[in-house]
């Protein structure tokens, strides 16, 4: 039996519940998986954290259209190498629109 929140007042019920044991509002069962959205509760990276993670996105971003570039002119590059060149830009792109988004909602805060 799996503990799931209750979408009206938040309390703790079973996954098995047809109503709520506090409000006596019907659950939302889908599977057994809680889709009430909830709230974040880490705190918002700082400026400076976010700086320090465009800056590592960034360099990642580069580093692999510089390493992707010097694979594609040496003969023989090899799988391996096309693969880690790949891998550097698209984890150093995700990273640097990720930063972004979290710069963007710590401005509108």
């Amino acid at each position: 039996m799996a503990m799931i929140r209750c979408g009206e007042c938040g309390r703790a019920i079973s996954d098995r519940a047809s109503h709520c044991v506090g409000c006596g509002a019907p659950t939302t069962k889908l599977s057994g998986v809680d889709w009430v959205p909830q709230r974040s509760t880490s705190p918002m990276p700082s400026p400076r954290q976010l700086w320090l993670r465009g800056t590592l996105a960034t360099g990642m971003l580069v580093g692999g259209a510089f390493w992707a570039g010097a694979v594609d002119h040496r003969p023989g590059g090899g799988r391996v190498g096309v693969t880690l060149a790949a891998l550097l830009l698209v984890i150093g792109l995700c990273g640097l629109v990720v930063t972004l988004l979290q710069g963007v909602a710590l401005r509108s805060k």
